[in-house]
């Protein structure tokens, strides 16, 4: 299966494909102890204020750079889990597949991406207090992937 940049998939679809879970937007396989083989990032750009207030991260291009804000929702956040494993990322340089929500249940892929550094920003959190966040700076690697039982075979860039 080819997957390319635009393809759009469900919740359950992206679970199935990436052997990953349903929820958060940072789901990895693997362990953060013996490794992480793959990252899926989900992002929500372009919100509403009204989802805003129930999803306050806020992901962004600057340029060709995804900005992705790191898991968290309440106080500062902390390097654990999903944020951890995208800092790792850096150096152990495993794949990180990027799909924008673009309505309830529907998410287009956007491509495979590095991290390339990590900053702290301040945003708001759910109930309207400043915290710091952990703000990862992606580049893309390809707009395309090779899906084969067991690979992933990245393609170059178009």
């Amino acid at each position: 299966m080819l997957l390319k940049a635009g393809d759009v998939f469900s919740n359950r679809e992206i679970s199935r494909i990436f052997n990953v879970c349903t929820r958060r937007g940072i789901r990895y396989s693997g362990s953060l102890r013996t490794g992480i083989n793959h990252v899926v990032l989900t992002t929500f750009l372009n919100k509403t204020p009204e989802e805003s207030i129930e999803n306050p991260y806020n992901d962004r291009f600057e340029g060709e750079r995804l900005l992705y804000t790191g898991e968290g929702r309440i106080g500062d956040q902390q390097m654990t889990r999903g944020n951890l494993a995208l800092k790792m990322q850096m150096e152990k340089r495993f794949p990180i597949f990027v799909f924008e929500k673009k309505a309830p249940g529907k998410y287009m892929f956007l491509g495979q991406y590095n991290v390339v550094s990590v900053e702290i920003e301040k945003q708001y959190d759910v109930h309207g207090k400043l915290r710091n966040v952990f703000i990862f700076k992606l580049e893309k690697v390809s707009d395309r992937v090779l899906l084969q039982p067991g690979n992933l075979k990245v393609l170059p860039k178009l």
